[in-house]
């Protein structure tokens, strides 16, 4: 019993933190990407790797850079829920672009440092931020944590339950 109940533990503790990217929607009209480019390029995202001779700029077409701009504005917001809406423009994806060029690295995890961002090119204020629900969307972000969170917790009821056995102690 604590060799399955060691094994459940370390189960819980080493399930898979999958990466979370957010990514510019196919279909989409131009407007509406560069919207969103200019909202994330604005606030938290950092833009500076699709600038020209950034190593992010090819493709240099406009579902790229809004693919980069999104997913490093919901990488700075901590991959909270809603981060990831735009609108309806962008949603989650365990996957990273595939038309990525070497160099160009996307990060798929909440970032820890401070936001850098970039000024909007005709200098006007974001026209629209990440809107959504505000509840938890499901977007698989917060099941990492919440799922070995969980397991952890039912591992210990269990093996405290099984500990009060071997002690005498008797359930009803």
């Amino acid at each position: 019993m604590r060799v399955f109940l060691g094994l459940l533990l370390l189960l819980a503790l080493t399930t898979s933190s999958s990466a979370i990217y957010c990514l510019c929607k196919d279909g989409i009209g131009e407007k509406e990407l560069q919207t969103a480019i200019d909202y994330a390029c604005g606030s938290l995202a950092d833009c500076n790797p699709i600038h020209d001779n950034g190593p992010c700029y090819q493709p240099n077409n406009i579902k790229s850079h809004c693919d980069w701009a999104v997913n490093s504005y919901f990488q700075k917001a901590a991959q909270v829920s809603g981060s990831c809406v735009f609108s309806g423009t962008a949603t989650t994806s365990q996957n990273p672009p595939s038309n990525l060029v070497t160099g160009c690295i996307y990060p798929s995890s909440a970032s820890t440092t401070s936001p850098t961002g970039t000024t909007l090119t005709n200098g006007t204020t974001p026209a629209f931020g990440p809107t959504g629900t505000g509840g938890f969307q499901g977007n698989g972000a917060s099941s990492l944590i919440i799922s070995p969170v969980l397991t952890l917790c039912f591992s210990s009821l269990v093996f405290l339950w099984g500990s009060d056995v071997r002690l005498g102690f008797s359930h009803v």
